[in-house]
């Protein structure tokens, strides 16, 4: 029997990498894998893996007092474990294993961070490092993104002269999460627009924002419900107070299990994209969260939402609070409030087969 250990990042509701490791567990379970998971041991990582996990699936609850203490522990563990396969869900100081085992290290990049904006000049090196490091590390690495599949191999090619197993990985949906619950007529009286994630400047927050405050003069219809939270979320909270912005509800972050209810609910989705590396590079989970409630989805045609939705999406350009509401309005001219895509494709159970042929061919 094949065993893998994910090794996972602090809390589930900060870093979302560690929704690799829940959603592929149980469908690795089903196919004859035994399945171990390190986690920080924090109230949401608990309870995202009581929902999410069956008990056949290994999960160790850690506590740390430092990054050093953290990487201890981790290696001690591994060392116990033995697995076959170390699967890294990011790489990051704290989770390089050292420890003296043959177990395939393998590397997942979710995101670009040495292209992350607004950081100093020795965090940017220190993340650039990492990168090119995990190439002489990993036995094999794992792109969430086709930005960085064709990345890593560029790097492996003409810095390393390595060839290295690579997997393009994207995200998924877990269907056992992604359900439709029965509708709201205190919602759908409306045209619902939802919106999940962080609540960032950075991330658009401001632009859908600005795009509903003026739809509000002309629209009565139109309405958004921001989830999640984030580093702006008080600066946006107070522009929307300040602004009288009556058309946008603010939830803050809110359980999973709550979701499906906003989602079922919905209209249609918003996923704004900025163009910049670090957006071009990264997988946006809830992209593929959208896929099963077949709602239309607002994005930019950039990265990984434009490679998912192709001509099934509806685009603006990013960061142009214009574009977005001229989109808006072109959805309720059109009145076409579907989204026909194969979303089946992107569930945790396809990603699994595809992971598990890549292992069997490559290792």
């Amino acid at each position: 029997m094949k065993s893998i250990c994910f090794i996972t990042t602090g809390d589930i509701i900060n870093i979302a990498t560690a929704k690799r490791a829940l959603g592929l567990a149980n469908h690795l379970i089903a196919s004859g894998w035994k399945v171990y998971i390190i986690m920080e041991d924090t109230e949401e990582n608990r309870h995202r893996a009581k929902i999410e996990c069956c008990e056949d699936v290994n999960i160790y609850f850690l506590t740390y007092n430092s990054a050093i203490d953290e990487l201890k522990k981790k290696n001690h563990l591994i060392s116990q474990i033995k697995p076959n396969y170390i699967y890294i869900c990011a790489f990051v100081f704290r989770n390089i294993i050292t420890s003296k085992s043959r177990s395939v290290k393998l590397v997942e990049h979710s995101e670009l961070q040495s292209a992350i904006q607004n950081i100093s000049f020795f965090k940017r090196m220190s993340f650039l490092f990492l990168e090119f490091y995990s190439i002489v590390y990993a036995d094999g690495i794992l792109n969430a993104s086709d930005y960085l599949q064709k990345l890593f191999k560029k790097w492996s090619k003409i810095v390393f002269w390595k060839k290295i197993p690579m997997l393009y990985f994207p995200y998924a949906y877990n269907k056992d999460v992604c359900y439709t619950e029965k509708t709201d007529d205190n919602l759908r009286n409306d045209k619902l627009f939802v919106f999940l994630g962080s609540i960032v400047v950075n991330y658009g927050a401001l632009v859908m924002v600005k795009a509903f405050e003026e739809l509000q003069s002309y629209n009565a219809e139109a309405k958004l419900v921001m989830l999640g939270k984030g580093s702006d979320y008080d600066f946006i909270k107070k522009y929307i107070e300040d602004n009288n912005i009556k058309n946008i509800i603010l939830k803050g972050y809110i359980e999973e299990e709550e979701i499906p209810y906003y989602f079922s609910n919905a209209s249609a989705f918003l996923l704004p994209i900025n163009n910049t590396v670090q957006d071009k590079a990264r997988c946006p989970s809830k992209l593929y969260m959208y896929l099963p409630y077949m709602k239309p989805i607002i994005t930019s045609r950039l990265g990984e939402p434009y490679i998912t939705l192709g001509e099934k999406g509806l685009y603006f350009e990013p960061g142009s609070v214009h574009s977005l509401i001229n989109t808006i309005n072109d959805l309720f001219k059109f009145n076409n409030w579907s989204l026909e895509i194969e979303y089946e494709i992107h569930e945790w159970k396809k990603r699994t087969i595809l992971f598990d042929n890549w292992i069997r061919d490559n290792f």
